[in-house]
């Protein structure tokens, strides 16, 4: 009696222990909280990233250095004053354009790493630890995400450069054909014949024309009436003799 009493005791324990185990397991927290800047400054692809960008700085500084110096050589040489102005200003772009690329490049790396650890540990988020006001340390899983990261290589390369892009420069030389072709494509237009030019038929013209013909017609009235006169003279002597 007293030994069913203590086996029923140890069956219930266990029991009591299983389900105990089973609400633990049902209860844990799936939520974890990462320290992001911690990730960007320690891991090793972002010293891989603080890397690249000091290096591609100090050869853009080197350069800007060295016109600099020719400019202080001779500072009314205008034609190198405004090359160290363009080359300024060319390299703080493509500096700006260095960094926004390596930031995207390493936060895309960061991000995906984050989604596996997520995945594969059965979380249901995963949140920054600036966004968190308080939380239990027991959340932070900022050291197991930094291991994973450091478990890959990230190379950084330029995206930027002096010289221009190729795709630029063939197309002009290629567009030269297609506008040949074109040309010699087109029909030879006929060329429109010169007008022939009239010969003036103006008004004062015809009026000076007319004017001639009747002085002429006045002249051969005066002839005629002078030759009346001289006969009717001559019958008149002839009449007196």
């Amino acid at each position: 009696m007293h030994q069913r009493f203590i086996l029923s005791l140890l069956l219930a324990l266990v029991l009591c222990l299983g389900a105990c185990e089973q609400s633990s397991s049902k209860n844990a927290p799936t939520v974890g909280i990462v320290d992001l800047s911690r990730l960007v400054r320690d891991s090793e692809p972002g010293k891989a990233a603080n890397a690249f960008l000091e290096k591609t700085q100090k050869s853009f500084n080197d350069r800007i250095l060295a016109l600099q110096d020719k400019l202080q050589a001779d500072t009314k040489d205008e034609k190198v004053r405004a090359e160290f102005q363009t080359l300024y200003l060319s390299l703080q772009q493509r500096m700006q354009a260095e960094e926004q690329n390596v930031n995207n490049v390493l936060l895309d790396h960061i991000l995906r790493t984050v989604k596996e650890y997520r995945q594969q540990k059965g979380l249901g988020a995963i949140v920054r630890s600036e966004a968190v006001l308080d939380y239990d340390k027991a959340l932070d899983i900022t050291d197991m995400i930094l291991d994973d990261l450091n478990k890959k290589h990230i190379e950084f390369k330029a995206v930027t450069s002096d010289e221009p892009k190729a795709e630029d420069d063939k197309a002009p030389a290629e567009a030269k054909p297609e506008a040949a072709k074109s040309e010699e494509a087109k029909p030879a237009e006929a060329k429109p014949e010169a007008a022939k030019p009239e010969a003036p038929t103006s008004e004062m013209g015809k009026s000076g024309e007319a004017k001639q013909d009747k002085s002429v017609q006045d002249a051969s009235k005066q002839d005629k009436s002078r030759q009346n006169a001289s006969k009717q003279d001559k019958s008149k002597k002839d009449k007196e003799k």
